[in-house]
């Protein structure tokens, strides 16, 4: 029982450093204003991102890619986030 509770009590900390551990991704411009990127537009960050590394990204294959999964992507090593330049 003390276990138990003793993961209880550990759970929001787990949670609060996964949230941390996320990359911050960088501006992608939304040309369009619609909310999601097209390929064209992550493209602008990553100018060698091919239709198969979009797909890749786009997760619920709506054609676009939202903030969660441009996230996840980078966050699982899809894609990587471009070096900062100097």
């Amino acid at each position: 029982m003390k276990r138990l509770a003793l993961i209880a009590a550990l759970a929001p900390f787990t949670m609060v450093s996964a949230a941390l551990a996320q990359a911050t991704l960088p501006d992608v411009p939304d040309t369009d204003g619609n909310g999601t990127w097209s390929l064209v537009e992550l493209q602008a960050v990553w100018p060698d991102l091919t239709e198969e590394g979009f797909a890749a990204i786009d997760a619920n294959v709506d054609g676009a890619v939202d903030t969660t999964e441009l996230q996840t992507a980078v966050d699982n090593g899809v894609i990587a986030l471009p070096e900062a330049s100097n």
